[in-house]
């Protein structure tokens, strides 16, 4: 049984979902179906509480709506479980179990099948607060006579029948008088519109397909044209990015910019696969589905998987060394830049550096010695380079750096900095030792010395062995 002396807070099973104060209220109907709640914390643009909502009231709203359609009760049969009921000389305290374990708000009181009252949460609550015997028979607290509804029944009919009435709900009676079943409001609000139904059954296809891509963290984002807000999340999602995402543009899951790119791609084609993006120090990789639903309130309703990637982009893309790009990732990066740059019609610079004589280190220091060099000289091309250049280990002591939007002649210029740090350093080595290094580079820029990746490579590392032969410890970039 259930103690109602205590604490409210050990029976809360669900977090409160709120909804900016300024929704339509088709859009607070669907917060509601997606959420499975029956009310909404109603709060203004600095998340001050203004109130709760619950589907009732918005119910009211959507009367006129049930003009223009035929559904009867028969059309909704699939949602109905069975029945929960209880005789008239049951105990009052019964029925309270039975609210609890089955979930529900109601039950009907029967007599050889029929329904002869109906008794509530709230009427169960209302006689334990006010000291009731508990253990009364239910017929002594029932509410009759019951409303009802037969299978044929128009749902508009419902509808009126609950606004004017004030009731949550009415019991469903079948061949002779039978109580079969009960029709509660968020019953109706599942049925809104003429096409719910269908939109759930291509929800529930298109979910499939997404979850069999990548079945770890779904969210849906309602389409209005002008936002788009997340609706829906599952539990995986909430415990990443926190319950209060609901209601909130999906700008605060996706960079804006990002964002942008999505959608576009979502309304033109229907689908995005395998999208990338950063989230703080964590990597997303992003799927989704575009359904388009043309109502006055929602343009389109967007289903999105999400895979946190973080750990695998590292394992894939990172030198375990020096903790920089490999060369995997670095080549693709340059491939991705060329595209970019051929398409905005932009130049970018590239320059390839290489350890001056790191044999020898390695032959006089050993091979820690050699690792602690290469980590200092990457140190150096880190510092000495921009937040959004790219710097990657191309291979033993010979580093690859991207310079987006840059002219030659400041690649020079970044690059010889880069290469008088390098020089000044002395990097300290086991056993109290320490040495001094330089490094040579050869700089090629986008489009003048090569229109795809594989001739800007080539031209810079022939003028990484230019500078070799001249001397090393320089720069050339011609």
């Amino acid at each position: 049984g259930i103690d109602l002396k205590e604490d409210a807070e050990r029976h809360c099973h669900r977090p409160v979902v709120e909804v900016n104060g300024d929704r339509a209220v088709g859009y607070a109907l669907n917060l509601m179906v997606e959420n499975a709640i029956r009310r909404l914390v109603v709060v203004d643009e600095q998340g001050n509480f203004l109130g709760v909502v619950t589907q009732q009231d918005l119910l009211q709203q959507f009367e006129e709506d049930f003009y223009r359609s035929a559904l009867r009760v028969k059309h909704v049969r699939d949602q109905f479980h069975d029945l929960v009921s209880v005789a008239e000389d049951d105990p009052v305290s019964g029925v309270l179990g039975h609210l609890v374990n089955h979930r529900i708000s109601a039950v009907p009181v029967v007599r050889d099948g029929a329904a002869v009252g109906i008794i509530t949460e709230k009427d169960v609550l209302r006689l334990a607060t006010t000291g009731a015997d508990l253990s009364d028979p239910v017929a002594r607290h029932m509410s009759c006579p019951v409303v009802s509804a037969t299978w044929e029944t128009k749902l508009v009919e419902i509808v009126k029948t609950l606004n004017e009435a004030q009731i949550r709900r009415v019991v469903i009676t079948g061949t002779g008088g039978r109580a079969d079943g009960m029709l509660t409001s968020r019953d109706l609000v599942r049925n809104l519109e003429g096409d719910y139904n269908d939109f759930l059954e291509r929800k529930l296809k298109y979910s499939k397909e997404v979850l069999n891509l990548l079945p770890e963290m779904l969210l849906e984002v309602l389409d209005t044209g002008e936002q788009h807000l997340v609706v829906w999340a599952n539990t995986k999602v909430c415990n990443v990015f926190g319950r209060a995402l609901l209601d909130k543009p999906v700008t605060r899951l996706v960079p804006a910019e990002k964002w942008t790119e999505i959608l576009s791609d979502l309304r033109a084609h229907g689908k995005v696969e395998d999208v990338r993006f950063k989230q703080g120090e964590q990597v997303f990789e992003l799927s989704g589905f575009y359904l388009a639903m043309d109502k006055a309130f929602e343009r389109g309703r967007i289903q999105l998987v999400l895979r946190d990637i973080t750990q695998d982009f590292r394992l894939s893309t990172i030198d375990a060394l020096t903790n920089i790009y490999n060369r995997r990732y670095i080549n693709e990066f340059l491939a991705m830049e060329t595209e970019r740059s051929r398409r905005k019609e932009r130049s970018f610079s590239v320059a390839i550096a290489d350890v001056d004589d790191f044999k020898k280190i390695n032959d006089s220091y050993g091979h820690t010695a050699g690792d602690q060099v290469l980590q200092s000289v990457v140190q150096a091309l880190v510092d000495g380079t921009r937040e959004y250049d790219v710097v990657g280990r191309y291979g033993g002591e010979e580093f690859l750096v991207v310079m987006p939007e840059v002219a030659k002649s400041v690649a020079v210029q970044v690059i010889e900095r880069v290469r008088a740090q390098i020089a000044a350093k002395t990097t300290n080595l086991p056993h109290g030792q320490s040495t001094a290094v330089t490094a040579s580079f050869g700089v090629a820029t986008y489009p003048d010395d090569g229109e795809n990746p594989e001739d800007l490579l080539v031209k810079a590392d022939e003028r990484l062995y230019a500078a070799k032969r001249s001397g090393k410890n320089r720069v050339v970039a011609d």
